[in-house]
């Protein structure tokens, strides 16, 4: 139990590499970058929070703690692809979507259980935005690739990158969310975690060769 204490806690720690990264990085003037780091620190506490039920035993409380970072994560990720993306289409359906996000969390977390006994209230939460996301985010992308140079030295590209990264890896995980095969198979979303983590950082890296102090730098 101690040991995978010790295990769980080392994981939390790569999200402190572009935590570091964007704060040395950031100016005040950049509110892009700066929503960045603040929706990566709420992830560190919520990783905190969740190991320290876990070493004192409140396993009682996990699902709670990670369904509200789901509608946090949820609602960063649709206003970010609405604030950058190239395209004035997935502006607006990840506005649509974004404010449509908090009823539709609602409904899964409170009224789907209570229709059908047994339904994970998490799963098809996370499983729906995440493909969500996931499709939202290649056509993002596909669009900077298509309009813009030297795209790997814009920062904006490696955020949406790690955005469309981990939600196009995990859904699937999370469709098996409070199963026996999601415990079986949690490590792979811990590894995509780390992975996007990496690209995270890339997009802080490049704030110093390419600062972007507004969404027209982006």
């Amino acid at each position: 139990m101690v040991e995978q204490s010790v295990i769980k806690g080392l994981l939390i720690l790569p999200i402190l590499i572009p935590l570091f990264i964007g704060l040395k990085k950031v100016s005040s003037r950049d509110k892009i970058s700066s929503w960045f780091i603040l929706f990566l620190v709420i992830g560190l506490a919520t990783d905190v929070a969740m190991w320290c039920l876990l070493y004192v035993g409140g396993t009682e409380n996990l699902l709670w703690v990670f369904n509200l970072y789901s509608l946090l994560e949820a609602l960063f990720f649709f206003w970010f692809l609405g604030y950058t993306a190239l395209s004035n289409s997935i502006r607006i359906i990840s506005r649509a979507f974004l404010y449509s996000t908090l009823p539709f969390w609602l409904l899964c977390i409170f009224v789907y259980p209570l229709m059908m006994k047994g339904a994970s209230r998490s799963a098809v939460f996370d499983t729906t935005y995440e493909v969500i996301i996931s499709f939202l985010a290649g056509l993002a992308l596909l669009q900077h690739v298509e309009k813009e140079e030297s795209i790997f030295s814009k920062p904006v590209f490696w955020f949406i990158f790690g955005i469309f990264f981990y939600c196009f890896c995990t859904f699937y995980i999370m469709t098996f969310l409070q199963t026996f095969l999601s415990h079986k198979i949690w490590f792979l979303n811990n590894i995509f975690n780390i992975i996007s983590y990496v690209f995270y950082s890339l997009g802080f890296w490049y704030l110093k060769a390419k600062p972007v102090p507004s969404k027209s730098a982006l």
